[in-house]
């Protein structure tokens, strides 16, 4: 669902560009005070104020709910954007386990972040029946994710077992059609005029259009 049907406050019925002007401030670490002066003294965005909020200014509420509300949201996108950009960045994210396709990087992204929030609950957890309890709870997820990562493995194995036939099965076809032209009443059809047989580059183009059959 778009920004636009999401956001309804202040900030998010302002103009696209001044968003955009206000989250990189945000990114910057800008005092709230410095960017709130600044936001509302620009025309545009008295006028919206004007028009929809009865010129009540922007408060350092309205920037707080946008700080955990729109401004978040892009910075999420943002990483998306980031990862479908560089799927075979050998530092992406700041590791080189995580380059390769995107589903697998997102994938081993996920696996670290999961394990370092199971990190800090256990370590939240001074009760020993909270731990346990916590620790239960966490064995069942990796449980779920280890069936994914077989599941995976099993595609990967099934993948190369498939290649091996079909080039197992190539080789056959070829020895079979090599000890089909030996046969005394193939040979005596291959070769009713030739004393020396068929030509080696002819037998080849007659494999050839036979593979192709």
């Amino acid at each position: 669902m778009t920004e636009y049907k999401t956001r309804i406050g202040k900030i998010a019925r302002l103009p696209h560009d001044i968003r955009e002007q206000l989250n990189t401030r945000l990114r910057d670490g800008e005092p709230a005070q410095t960017i709130l002066d600044w936001l509302n003294a620009i025309p545009g965005v008295q006028a919206v104020l004007d028009s929809q909020f009865d010129g009540h200014p922007i408060s350092e509420q309205n920037l707080s709910e946008w700080r955990h509300g729109g401004f978040r949201d892009r910075l999420t996108r943002q990483d998306a954007l980031t990862l479908l950009r560089t799927p075979q960045d050998q530092d992406s994210l700041g590791h080189k386990e995580l380059s390769g396709p995107i589903s697998d990087k997102l994938a081993r992204w996920a696996a670290l972040q999961y394990a370092a929030a199971a990190q800090s609950l256990l370590a939240s957890q001074p009760d020993p029946a909270a731990h346990w309890s916590r620790l239960r709870e966490l064995c069942a997820d990796i449980s779920c994710l280890r069936r994914n990562d077989l599941s995976a493995e099993r595609l990967v194995l099934e993948r190369d077992w498939l290649a091996l036939e079909t080039s197992t099965a190539k080789k056959q076809t070829e020895k079979a059609f090599w000890a089909w032209t030996k046969r005394p009443e193939i040979s005596k059809k291959l070769r009713p005029n030739l004393q020396g047989g068929i030509p080696m580059k002819t037998l080849r183009k007659l494999e050839k259009e036979l593979h192709l059959m």
